[in-house]
């Protein structure tokens, strides 16, 4: 295989938000097929990381967990995440970004409280900052809690930055869209998720007709897109 030199267009896994510790049991596996399938060499995770229920702002009782409970089970699962993808970078997303939400409420400055790699034991991954951009390759990656939402969120983002957006946080939207006109072509491409979400932390979604499509997102050279879905079989529903 040739070497990928520093300034060559790269080939992109997107992870989907994974909400640890309620990220979803084989979601893993998929990503390290998708990113073999692919030849992937180079890892973007769309953000909520970690979803921070038991610190939310509308937390959900029936977890019945504390917040260092929450903690060390979604340490677990990032812990996996890490070793299967020690190199990756980050966007901090809402969910994730709850610790330094929480804690300007009260005027604790961010200075006093661990940074993302020392909390999550990553000091292979470059975290972003919340609403930062991420661009490869001309190509916008985001968490997708800013700007435009709506059904085809990413691609409506796209046409207002006249470039390719990939994004997450819509946990329902899967799938690729492009647009072109006499001067350009653009895609927005959504990522999907990879949360269970029957679990205790995703209750709240019951109440909605569209439910979480579970999937990851792969960009090649910042020219095609792909929204890859996992195929859970009947386990899912």
């Amino acid at each position: 295989m040739t070497r990928k030199r520093k300034n060559d267009p790269s080939r992109v896994l997107i992870i989907g938000d994974t909400h640890c510790p309620v990220m979803l049991d084989g979601y893993v596996e998929f990503l390290q097929t998708t990113y073999d399938r692919f030849n992937c060499d180079r890892v973007v995770h769309i953000g909520d990381v970690v979803d921070w229920e038991t610190i939310s702002y509308h937390r959900t009782p029936l977890t019945g967990s504390t917040p260092k409970e929450e903690y060390a089970a979604a340490k677990e699962q990032v812990a996996e995440l890490y070793a299967a993808f020690p190199k990756a970078q980050v966007t901090l997303g809402n969910h994730g970004a709850l610790p330094w939400r929480r804690a300007e409420d009260v005027g604790i400055t961010p200075e006093l409280l661990k940074t993302p790699e020392v909390m999550w034991d990553t000091p292979g991954w470059e975290w972003r900052k919340r609403y930062d951009d991420l661009e490869i390759d001309g190509v916008l990656y985001r968490h997708g809690d800013k700007a435009k939402g709506g059904r085809t969120a990413a691609l409506n983002n796209a046409l207002v930055e006249f470039r390719s957006v990939v994004q997450g946080h819509h946990h329902s939207q899967l799938g690729v869209w492009y647009h072109a006109n006499s001067n350009m072509k653009v895609f927005g491409l959504q990522t999907g998720c990879g949360v269970d979400s029957h679990s205790a932390a995703m209750a709240y979604g019951q109440v909605y007709a569209q439910k979480p499509l579970i999937g990851c997102g792969v960009v090649l050279e910042g020219q095609e897109a792909f929204a890859i879905p996992m195929n859970l079989g009947s386990r899912y529903h």
